[in-house]
Protein backbone atom coordinates (compact mmCIF):
# COMPACT_ATOMS: atom_id res chain seq x y z
CA UNK A 1 0.00 0.00 0.00
CA UNK A 2 1.68 3.06 -1.27
CA UNK A 3 2.23 6.13 1.28
CA UNK A 4 3.41 8.57 -1.29
CA UNK A 5 0.55 11.37 -2.31
CA UNK A 6 1.90 10.82 -5.90
CA UNK A 7 -0.08 7.53 -6.50
CA UNK A 8 -3.40 9.09 -5.36
CA UNK A 9 -3.08 13.04 -6.45
CA UNK A 10 0.14 13.31 -8.13
CA UNK A 11 1.55 15.87 -5.59
CA UNK A 12 5.34 15.52 -5.91
CA UNK A 13 6.98 15.65 -2.36
CA UNK A 14 11.21 15.29 -1.88
CA UNK A 15 12.76 13.32 -0.52
CA UNK A 16 10.62 10.47 -0.67
CA UNK A 17 12.61 8.35 2.01
CA UNK A 18 11.62 11.33 4.51
CA UNK A 19 8.14 11.09 3.21
CA UNK A 20 7.46 7.49 3.76
CA UNK A 21 9.12 7.56 7.09
CA UNK A 22 6.98 10.52 7.81
CA UNK A 23 3.85 9.55 6.14
CA UNK A 24 4.29 6.28 8.10
CA UNK A 25 4.66 7.89 11.52
CA UNK A 26 1.37 10.13 10.82
CA UNK A 27 -0.52 6.68 10.32
CA UNK A 28 -0.02 5.26 13.59
CA UNK A 29 -0.60 8.78 15.25
CA UNK A 30 -3.83 8.77 13.23
CA UNK A 31 -4.27 5.21 14.49
CA UNK A 32 -3.97 6.36 18.22
CA UNK A 33 -6.44 8.87 17.43
CA UNK A 34 -8.64 6.13 16.44
CA UNK A 35 -7.93 3.62 18.66
CA UNK A 36 -8.79 6.57 21.67
CA UNK A 37 -11.29 8.06 19.97
CA UNK A 38 -13.44 4.14 18.96
CA UNK A 39 -14.92 5.93 15.73
CA UNK A 40 -12.89 6.06 12.27
CA UNK A 41 -12.17 9.23 10.02
CA UNK A 42 -14.40 10.27 6.84
CA UNK A 43 -12.62 10.25 4.21
CA UNK A 44 -13.13 14.28 3.79
CA UNK A 45 -11.72 14.37 6.97
CA UNK A 46 -8.57 11.94 6.51
CA UNK A 47 -7.92 14.01 3.20
CA UNK A 48 -7.90 17.58 4.98
CA UNK A 49 -5.17 15.83 7.75
CA UNK A 50 -2.82 14.56 5.03
CA UNK A 51 -2.81 17.61 2.89
CA UNK A 52 -2.27 19.49 6.60
CA UNK A 53 0.54 17.37 7.23
CA UNK A 54 2.54 17.40 3.84
CA UNK A 55 2.15 21.29 4.06
CA UNK A 56 2.96 21.62 7.68
CA UNK A 57 6.58 19.52 6.48
CA UNK A 58 7.08 21.74 3.47
CA UNK A 59 6.60 24.75 5.72
CA UNK A 60 9.17 23.27 8.11
CA UNK A 61 11.46 22.05 4.94
CA UNK A 62 11.23 18.46 6.16
CA UNK A 63 9.94 18.01 2.55
CA UNK A 64 10.21 20.09 -0.93
CA UNK A 65 7.08 20.12 -3.13
CA UNK A 66 7.88 19.96 -6.96
CA UNK A 67 5.77 20.13 -9.47
CA UNK A 68 2.55 18.05 -9.68
CA UNK A 69 2.26 14.76 -12.17
CA UNK A 70 -0.86 15.07 -14.35
CA UNK A 71 -3.95 14.03 -12.18
CA UNK A 72 -4.62 11.00 -14.46
CA UNK A 73 -1.14 9.62 -13.29
CA UNK A 74 -2.06 9.46 -9.92
CA UNK A 75 -5.64 7.87 -10.58
CA UNK A 76 -4.18 5.55 -13.09
CA UNK A 77 -2.24 3.90 -10.48
CA UNK A 78 -4.88 4.52 -7.00
CA UNK A 79 -6.45 7.79 -7.12
CA UNK A 80 -7.75 10.07 -4.49
CA UNK A 81 -10.36 6.94 -2.78
CA UNK A 82 -8.17 4.07 -3.39
CA UNK A 83 -5.17 6.15 -1.76
CA UNK A 84 -7.36 6.67 1.64
CA UNK A 85 -9.25 3.50 1.59
CA UNK A 86 -5.05 1.84 1.36
CA UNK A 87 -4.43 4.22 4.58
CA UNK A 88 -7.56 3.38 6.45
CA UNK A 89 -7.01 -0.33 6.27
CA UNK A 90 -3.84 0.93 7.62
CA UNK A 91 -4.85 2.57 10.13
CA UNK A 92 -7.40 -0.22 11.01
CA UNK A 93 -4.90 -3.18 11.37
CA UNK A 94 -3.27 -1.11 13.80
CA UNK A 95 -5.76 -0.50 15.85
CA UNK A 96 -7.11 -4.40 15.80
CA UNK A 97 -3.32 -5.44 16.57
CA UNK A 98 -3.90 -2.81 20.03
CA UNK A 99 -7.26 -3.42 21.24
CA UNK A 100 -5.94 -7.70 20.97
CA UNK A 101 -2.06 -6.92 22.65
CA UNK A 102 -4.59 -4.47 24.74
CA UNK A 103 -3.16 -0.90 23.68
CA UNK A 104 -0.60 0.78 22.13
CA UNK A 105 3.16 0.12 23.42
Amino acid sequence: MPLDPVYGWGIVLEPVETLIEETAAYIEQLAREVYERGAEFSDEELRERFFAFWDRLVAEGKLQRLPDRPPEFGRAILGPRRWLRAQRIRIRRLVEYWRAAGGPA
